[in-house]
This record gives structure tokens, sequence and C-alpha cells, in this order.
């Protein structure tokens, strides 16, 4: 198969494109600087901007699966990157006809966080504007008719690829303590949502 993947310079995004080719797949990630990529097979680097719908559309076509692992990294403002991105993602899906789209998102977004730990809500409001972004953005995703999946993982660590266990959000109840969950798992999760198509219209919800 072949997926155009969105934040692949970040740590997941390198994680989820070590696992899709792995198993054969081909990555063709979307980049602002290709420079950053190392070249490897494949693995095609494409330059453009996140928030530009016409180049995501180009570099849309002909793909099975579209994966965003984007994220603001350790930027305090998330200068709607989440808003921008998703308006022209969904406008570049719908032009060209690529309708399958995975998003990584994060857990305490929209609906999840009022079912947080206290503690971990305590945690969240220090990214309060990134979550906001984030469940605008989702808006947009949701109401539109692409086939979307949206993944929240748990507080993230980079310990090797365990177990997994995901939850549709419309089901959980209450999430205790503080769980972790490994970049590798949630990679190998996108993988699998974003090949297999399960998940259809859906929040999954991921935490060991």
């Amino acid at each position: 198969m072949r997926f155009l993947l969105l934040g692949a310079t970040g740590a997941t995004g390198r994680l989820f494109t070590d696992a899709a080719t792995a198993a054969g797949h081909e990555v063709v990630a979307f980049v602002r600087d290709p420079s950053k990529l190392a070249r490897r097979e494949r693995v095609t680097a494409v330059a453009g901007d996140v928030r530009d719908a016409e180049a995501l559309a180009e570099a849309m076509r002909g793909m099975d699966a579209v994966v965003s692992t984007l994220g603001i990294g350790k930027a305090k403002d998330p200068a709607n990157l989440i808003i921008d991105t998703t308006r022209a993602l969904v406008q570049a899906a719908e032009a060209s006809g690529t309708k399958r789209v995975v998003v990584m998102s994060a857990f305490g977004v929209g609906d999840s966080l009022a079912k947080a730990s206290g503690i971990l809500r305590f945690l969240y409001k220090g990214g309060k504007a990134n979550f906001a972004d984030k469940a605008a953005g989702e808006r947009i995703l949701t109401a539109s008719a692409l086939d979307w999946t949206l993944v929240y993982p748990v507080l993230l660590t980079n310990k090797p690829a365990t177990t997994v266990q995901a939850i549709d959000l419309k089901q959980l109840d209450r999430l205790p303590g503080v769980p972790r969950i490994s970049r590798a798992d949630v990679a190998a999760f996108l993988l699998s949502a974003a090949a297999e198509g399960s998940w259809s219209r859906r929040t999954a919800v991921l935490t060991k």
C-alpha cells in the first residue's frame, strides 16, 4: 500500500515510516524540508506546506490512505496548526479521492478530558491551547464524509513496543492513574488502522 505521511520528521512519524517500510509498504513523506529525511528504500520525500490544500491534493493522488502524526513539539503556541492543516487535509482528500485518513491526536482532547484521572487533568492544563487546537481541527474532520480514524494515545514514552490496548472513546468510562504507552506501539497501531481500514469513523484510546 501507499501512504501519505504528515509529520514524518517527528518521533512517532519516523517510527511509522520504519514499521510501514518493514512491512513492504511505500511512504510518501510530505515535509517542509526534505533534507531532514534520510534517503531510504520505499520512502519518497515531497516538499510542501501542510496548510496548502492544493499541494496536499497533488501529493495525495494515488495514495491508499493519509496518516498524520503532526504536532507542535515543544512549542507553546499551536498557531492553529491542526485547525489549518485539517481544513486543508479535508479539502485535499475530497479533491484527490483519497478517503482514508488516520490522525494521531492525544488523550485529553475534547470529550476524552472528562474521562481522564484527576492527576492527568492537572498535567494536561499546560497543553490547554494545543488541546483546543486539536479539538477544533477534529471537529472539521469528523464533520466531513471522509473515512477517518482518530487515535488518542496516553502519555508517550520512547520505550520498545510491547502490547497496546485500544478502547473506543465512546465505550470508555474513566482511565485511572497516569498511563503511558510507547511511540512504537502507537506507530504500529496507526499502520494497522491505515492498512486494514479498521476503526472507521471511530476514536481509539491507546493505552497499555
